[in-house]
């Protein structure tokens, strides 16, 4: 089995209007954009997709009309996670059939299982389909922190678990490394923390400020890739300073409306999260008022 996983994807936002519908007449524009800036693979439905703030059918749909418009161009991981296993692996079903190419498979949500539970679920979810999985570890989201040997353990049970996404402690991925070997892949989602993680191991990372900064983080992935940290370092260096004030007012709402900025359907985030306030739009406007992407 081939791996679909690789060093850069960015983690698609979901649009929704304005009466938090979703909103699939958005998926064209947002699809176009990341297909102009070269980004070669899309997580669909993860945390920065606002996964659990939709219906099951809600994120089915998104797959289906995500691989309609981006087709072959793109490779497509779909978010899977929900609180009960059963709508998991109605998730993962629906993934496969829409044609994905991989699947990140994140844990429940809130209720903080053990990691007996862990593995239950994640048998149950790896046995419905054959698509290639990522085992996403999320602690600070989830409340659950899977250890190294319970991945272990799943990957031998399971060859088409062939990549990790690590958003908890770092210090068990060299491990994972020199026991799964060079093709299973270990990815982050922390854009600041790139540099850090790579010399840990990291293969690479499932970007959200990529949705802003599509062609910078490539290109910092790829010179990383290549061993060229001083160039790395330069292209992050020039970015950084708009990357920070994007997260310290809550990532997201920054990302939509930048993104709506720019003409693309991005839509508003879902309640409780908010839209920008006139104070906070004023703030990103002066600060990107510098910087063309």
């Amino acid at each position: 089995m081939k791996n679909p996983f690789i060093p850069y994807s960015v983690a698609i936002i979901t649009p929704f209007s304005k009466n938090g519908e979703l909103y699939l007449k958005g998926i064209p524009s947002l699809i176009d954009y990341y297909k102009k800036h070269h980004v070669p693979a899309l997580l669909i439905s993860g945390s920065t997709g606002e996964q659990h703030s939709m219906t099951i059918n809600e994120r089915t749909s998104l797959f289906r009309a995500v691989k309609k418009e981006a087709g072959n161009d793109l490779l497509l991981y779909g978010g899977v996670a929900a609180v009960q296993t059963k709508d998991a692996i109605k998730l993962a079903i629906s993934a496969e059939e829409a044609g994905l190419d991989g699947i990140m498979l994140g844990f429940p949500p809130y209720v903080r299982i053990n990691q007996q539970e862990a593995i239950n679920y994640v048998e149950k979810v790896c046995s419905a389909t054959n698509v290639p999985i990522m085992i996403y570890n999320n602690p600070p989201r989830t409340g659950f922190d899977l250890q190294p040997e319970t991945l272990m353990e799943l990957t031998k049970k399971f060859p088409h678990i062939v990549a990790f996404k690590e958003a908890g402690d770092t210090n068990s991925v060299q491990t994972i490394k020199k026991q799964l070997g060079p093709s299973f892949m270990v990815l982050s989602g922390s854009d600041l923390n790139i540099f850090k993680e790579a010399e840990i191991g990291f293969n690479g990372i499932t970007s959200i400020l990529g949705n802003i900064f599509p062609k910078e983080i490539r290109k910092i992935v790829t010179a990383i890739q290549s061993g060229k940290e001083e160039e790395a370092k330069k292209q992050f260096n020039e970015i950084q300073p708009f990357m920070t004030s994007i997260i310290e007012l809550g990532t997201l709402r920054p990302i939509k409306y930048l993104l709506e900025k720019k003409n693309i359907k991005a839509g508003i985030c879902r309640e409780p999260l908010s839209q920008l306030n006139v104070e906070e739009k004023r703030v990103i406007d002066e600060i990107f008022s510098i910087v063309s992407t």
